[in-house]
């Protein structure tokens, strides 16, 4: 493709340079498309010193959720270097890993993200630093011819204990939004909720494909339910809610009596599987607004996609294949299941991922005659739509965070009172999981469960932290020495 997609949101703003594109809640900025275009042509000045490294140019972000967080994607494209966002929820080790795998040289940061970036060691540029101009000179358009190249790399949690680099290419990501905003019927008139972190991919991409088709996002930069509800009664039509957000705002509403949400016109839910309840609840509370849920992972992208209807609800479903997407199920022998057979869930994609960076094998070990693989177990029902049962990969899903055990386990069993660990996810009623960790000692030795967190706490996102820990004599183990995770689970919520 010969645009990029700033290249498109350029477009927006040659047209109807005085629309407003981007509003930051809580007392944030307020910008026009105009004003939006220039910034990131600021931006992108700011990002030309980046010097290369192993894997070409990589321009590490950690930002705080406001119009920066956004723009600087679209930034680095016009720079021509490739996008590495980072979670803010990272702890520092966490944090270098990620800058350190990628090679990035130049790290792009701001508001109390300055601070962490300043002990890595590469060139720091504060957002703060970055003045805007009041006009720049009219882009020239489609001469970047950059569509096969790195546009976004997006770190997954470890399934070996450490993230890997998924990346996109500009034209993937391109065609991607696209095909959102056809499948989701986004367009100019719509006002975006923005209320999950921009490090998201999926937050950070529907944010693009909002401006790039003309329309306005509101940014919290951070989660509040009240807040939410009140963006969603009066101003926002368009949001993506992870379960746990919904969960969220809908105590709240209950708690004010349960107001008509009026502005709402479309739901996206995703992240992990929302209960029947849910759904019934937010169609009950979003009275105007399609409820829908959109099915995807990290290299995948979202492949699936089902508007919600009363009288055809189904529990685990998430619909049908999405414009693009060959979804299929696949048994342990690697052949395709037929209707009513558990079995890996692949897809073969217009918008995959296109591999991990530096990474061949764990790559090749992706793809399954030339399918993308999920890592979770799906069933086809007769009427085309596929159900999501379980998952085979070895994760904790919280909060709409995916949590790799192994990477959990990792930080657990560098403490010097454990010997051996396992950890798991058990129910939790608002976050869908709760990081678990049972932990067997050294001879001699004793914890407390605080004492582990605290450990655990100066290592990783706060989000990875057990919430519960558990101290026993011995792992459940298989016959085979494999740890029988599902016996932890079962012994787990048996107990208060």
């Amino acid at each position: 493709m010969h645009l990029t997609i700033a290249e498109n949101i350029a477009v927006r703003a040659l047209a109807n340079p005085d629309r407003i594109a981007i509003e930051v809640l809580d007392g944030g900025a307020t910008l026009t498309y105009g004003q939006a275009w220039r910034r990131i042509t600021a931006l992108a000045e700011a990002l030309a010193v980046a010097k290369a490294g192993r894997h070409g140019v990589m321009v590490a972000l950690l930002l705080p959720n406001e119009a920066d967080a956004t723009l600087a994607y679209l930034a680095c494209q016009m720079a021509g270097v490739a996008a590495v966002p980072i979670s803010t929820r990272l702890a520092e080790p966490e944090i270098r890993f990620v800058v350190e795998d990628a090679d990035a040289k130049l790290i792009l940061t701001g508001g109390p993200f300055a601070e962490i970036a300043d002990k890595l060691d590469i060139t720091v540029v504060r957002v703060e630093d970055i003045e805007t101009p009041s006009s720049v000179p009219r882009p020239l358009l489609g001469k970047s011819r950059c569509g096969e190249a790195v546009c976004v790399v997006g770190y997954t949690s470890g399934t070996t204990g450490f993230p890997k680099g998924a990346i996109y290419s500009n034209d993937h990501y391109l065609a991607a939004l696209m095909r959102w905003g056809w499948e989701f019927g986004l367009t100019a008139d719509h006002v975006m909720l923005v209320p999950g972190p921009l490090f998201h991919l999926s937050y950070a991409g529907l944010s693009m494909a909002a401006l790039a088709i003309g329309a306005r996002i509101r940014i919290m930069p951070e989660f509040r339910a009240d807040l939410a509800l009140s963006e969603l009664s009066h101003h926002c039509s368009f949001a993506f809610l992870v379960p746990s957000m919904t969960t969220m705002v809908e105590e709240e509403w209950r708690r004010q009596g349960e107001p008509l949400v009026e502005a709402f016109r479309f739901m996206i839910s995703s992240g992990a599987p929302g209960p029947l309840s849910m759904t019934r609840t937010a169609m009950k509370m979003f009275p105007n607004a399609k409820i829908t849920e959109a099915y995807g992972w990290t290299e995948g992208g979202w492949v699936t996609f089902e508007v919600k209807a009363a009288d055809t609800l189904l529990a685990h479903s998430v619909g049908w294949p999405t414009f693009g997407n060959e979804v299929a199920v696949f048994d342990e022998a690697g052949e395709p299941c037929a209707v009513g057979k558990a079995g890996e869930v692949g897809v073969k994609s217009v918008t995959h991922f296109d591999g991990y960076l530096g990474r061949e094998e764990a790559t090749a070990a992706t793809w399954h005659r030339g399918y993308v693989m999920s890592g979770d177990i799906g069933i086809w029902q007769p009427d085309g739509r596929l159900c999501i049962v379980d998952r085979k990969k070895d994760i904790i899903i919280s909060g709409g965070e995916n949590i790799y055990t192994a990477e959990v386990e990792r930080i657990v069993l560098e403490h010097v009172a454990v010997l051996e660990a396992a950890v798991v996810g058990l129910p939790d009623d608002r976050w869908g999981e709760r990081v678990t960790a049972l932990v067997v000692l050294r001879e001699g030795m004793t914890i407390e469960a605080a004492d582990l967190e605290s450990f655990c706490r100066e290592r990783l996102a706060g989000f990875k932290v057990p919430r519960r820990v558990e101290v026993v004599t011995e792992l459940p183990r298989n016959p085979m020495g494999k740890v029988q995770k599902f016996k932890i689970i079962e012994d787990l919520s048996r107990k208060p």
